[in-house]
């Protein structure tokens, strides 16, 4: 816990931001059952599993926008003066604070997805034969019904939050119950696609998500 009697009172803006982000994550995941719908094809739907896991992870809630501490404290503005989180940890602009961490962890992780790509270095999706098109298509289904079930939960829960701290704790676990089970891994799996480099990513990602607000 990080002693500051601003934390008791969460801003509303930042409520409304969060829930404004779970609103898109069930848009994008209706988005997914709809072209998955459309889809004509098995490379058609793989592409589907890889567009789905970018969006996914370039609307992750990393932002100071999404930060009750930043709104009270703009970062940088005077070191952060008076921020517990930064007292505590570190200001989030410096390199290997838990926040900095989690950001390199981030991209990383969206580089390992990018290089699902054929032709990427690192390349390791290659196949003898053609993968199944409708487990595929059930597998990206279910994930997408996860989404739209987390999402509506997320929103509900920062309705209620009464602290930043507690925020932070469900924002927190909301990133990591997104980035623990990726669409793209989801089809790596069912197709028997070598995916090593993506779950080490996601695994380091996940630690840096978590470590970077040890609460939640």
């Amino acid at each position: 816990m990080i002693p500051d009697e601003n934390f008791a009172d969460p801003p509303e803006r930042v409520k409304t931001a969060l829930e404004e982000v779970a609103d898109r994550y069930s848009e994008l995941a209706k988005d997914l059952q709809a072209d998955l719908a459309a889809a004509g094809g098995a490379e058609e739907v793989l592409e589907l599993a890889e567009r789905s896991t970018l969006e996914m992870l370039a609307n992750l809630p990393l932002s100071p926008v999404y930060c009750p501490f930043c709104t009270f404290y703009q970062p940088g503005s005077e070191d952060c003066r008076g921020c517990g989180y930064a007292a505590r940890y570190g200001r989030c602009t410096e390199a290997g604070t838990p926040y900095n961490r989690a950001i390199v962890a981030h991209y990383d992780l969206v580089e390992a997805v990018e290089n699902l790509r054929p032709g990427q270095p690192g390349r390791s999706r290659a196949r003898s034969s053609t993968p199944p098109e409708e487990a595929i298509k059930v597998a990206l289904g279910g994930e997408a019904d996860r989404v739209i079930d987390l999402a509506g939960r997320f929103q509900r829960r920062i309705r209620g939050a009464r602290s930043s701290e507690e925020v932070m704790t469900l924002k927190t676990e909301f990133m990591a119950d997104l980035v623990g089970d990726l669409p793209a891994e989801r089809v790596c799996k069912v197709c028997g696609f070598d995916h090593r480099d993506l779950s080490e990513a996601k695994k380091e990602a996940l630690l840096r998500l978590r470590r970077h607000w040890p609460a939640a």
